[in-house]
């Protein structure tokens, strides 16, 4: 009985185990934003846009600059391997972003300390390769 019980259960744990899809393999990137030395204003949202297909990858600045990257519609932590567009996207409600010339997006008064040219990833002069491995990516504005 014991292991008829037993057999059903390994059965079980097999089927479900192989059902499960957990998606694409993504590595961990973490790193630092600096813009013109330092760091990114806390909430910046750094993005990762891939160049071809696959999903993008954001995360928030902390107040020191550093941010760690996560992956699509499902959040999981880590990117996947292969070449992104960065670009950077301001807390609108930072005072960093209250005061400065007008960055030109609608809804956006300022751009703070962010060039122009870093606001979108067709724009962004910034590729980056994310390998098959857990990364540090630091991301340095001049």
């Amino acid at each position: 009985m014991f292991r008829s019980l037993s057999l059903v259960s390994v059965a079980v744990v097999l089927i479900a185990a192989v059902g499960c899809d957990k998606g694409p393999n993504v590595y961990s990137v973490t790193g630092k934003v600096t813009i013109k030395g330092n760091p990114a204003p806390e909430n910046t949202r750094v993005n990762f846009e891939p160049v071809g297909d696959g999903q993008l990858a954001a995360g928030m600045v902390d107040a020191s600059g550093n941010y760690k990257l996560y992956y699509g519609n499902e959040g999981r932590e880590g990117a996947m391997p292969g070449k992104y567009k960065v670009y950077l996207a301001p807390d609108a409600s930072s005072e960093a972003y209250m005061s400065g010339p007008p960055s030109g997006v609608p809804g956006m008064p300022s751009a703070g300390p962010i060039p122009k040219e870093y606001l979108s990833g067709p724009s962004s002069p910034l590729t980056v390769e994310v390998p098959e491995s857990d990364t540090t990516i630091d991301v340095i504005i001049e």
